[in-house]
């Protein structure tokens, strides 16, 4: 049998870093488990290159704590030239890495690799914390309505942030999932050494147009913190890209020489199953800034659904406006001891598809951790 711990967290990306550091802060014993060989999740692997869901309207936190620490640890700081040459609305706090205007939301810039060694320093310097990679969920043991072990550990406590619920799918726990309508898939890749400029909506329709008249599905072009670089999000097949790859080398001014690093490409759904907790938050709930007597996050997104055709439809909510998450949202409905973060919090389909950015992520999952925390040391007490 393997040593016995407080508390399991299930999944390594933003949510469940910021559940088992959160969770170990708060004095509990925490292992930290997930299927890949390092931590990092979407945000360290994923190809992506800003941080959403930081930010009210206005440019400034949303929420304190882990979410915040993690956020000014990962800031680029900007060399002294870039408020003379950039074109995008400033904001104060520059000096740190500060948030950049895209359209009506703001964003952090950060580079993935700089992501997963701050995440793996964050691991080895918590004490009572400690990880274990490559372990998929197996199975779960409950007791009544608690679990009592998660793949052959026994456990005081479980927080998924596995994103697909895999914690929940052990023990039949009810759950909700998005589709290919409401959070279709995107193959997500950097793309390097391009020399033409994509600052307004026009000039990145001048490269999107001629992809779509030779047939390839949508592209959605980021612009990325090196001027050379973007973030490529593509709702076509792996199999694809390479010809995508040639066509914009061939067939597109300023990208004769773009490459990309990443030699194995999978489609990843933006969400997928949400568990049924005590509380689900609505669409509704989202688009009216509700607010909730016992609150642990807050988050100003805008619904963000992507349909199989590439196309994504936002709904924002109104001028100065965030909505909050209830404690209640990250408790499983009937498992007194299961919690969740991150894209797995007990959400619908319209709702999830604000919650699941990773700034809310981060701030779900510390939330997550500090509720879990709390619970085992008052079942000590029992």
């Amino acid at each position: 049998m393997k040593p016995p711990v407080d508390i399991a967290v299930v999944g390594a990306g933003a949510a469940g870093l910021a559940a088992a550091v959160s969770a170990a802060r708060a004095g509990a014993e925490t292992l930290l488990l997930d299927r890949r060989a390092a931590v990092g999740g979407t945000g360290g692997f994923s190809g992506l290159t800003t941080l959403c869901g930081l930010y009210d309207d206005a440019g400034d936190y949303l929420n304190d704590g882990f979410a915040r620490e993690f956020a000014e640890l990962l800031a680029e700081r900007r060399s002294p030239g870039w408020l003379e040459s950039s074109q995008e609305p400033q904001h104060a706090g520059l000096e740190t890495g500060a948030p950049l205007r895209m359209g009506r939301v703001w964003v952090l810039q950060y580079r993935p690799e700089k992501f997963r060694e701050l995440a793996a320093k964050l691991i080895a310097t918590t004490p009572t914390l400690r990880a274990q990679w490559s372990t998929p969920v197996v199975d779960a043991v409950l007791e009544g309505n608690r679990i009592v072990q998660l793949s052959g550990i026994n456990v005081g406590a479980v927080i998924d942030c596995s994103g697909t619920a895999e914690v929940a799918r052990a023990i039949g726990a009810e759950c909700l999932a998005t589709d290919e309508t409401t959070q279709a898939s995107a193959i997500i890749f950097p793309l390097c050494n391009v020399t033409r400029e994509l600052k307004t909506a026009a000039e990145v329709a001048q490269v999107l147009l001629p992809l779509a008249r030779a047939g390839f599905p949508p592209l959605n072009l980021q612009p990325g913190l090196e001027p050379s670089r973007l973030t490529a999000k593509f709702t076509g097949s792996a199999e694809q890209v390479g010809p995508l790859l040639e066509f914009l080398r061939s067939s597109v001014h300023g990208f004769e020489h773009c490459t990309t690093p990443i030699t194995e490409f999978v489609p990843a759904r933006r969400a997928g199953r949400m568990i049924v907790g005590q509380q689900v938050l609505t669409g509704a709930d989202v688009l009216t800034g509700r607010k909730f007597p016992d609150a642990v996050a807050r988050c100003a997104w805008p619904i963000e659904q992507w349909g199989a055709d590439g196309v994504a439809r936002f709904q924002y909510l109104p001028a100065g406006t965030h909505y909050e998450i209830p404690a209640r949202s990250l408790r499983v409905a009937k498992i007194e001891n299961l919690f969740m973060a991150g894209k797995t919090i007990s959400a619908d389909v319209d709702a999830i598809a604000s919650a699941r950015v990773m700034g809310c992520c981060l701030a779900t999952g510390a939330a997550a951790g500090n509720l879990a925390a709390a619970y085992v040391g008052s079942a000590r007490t029992r």
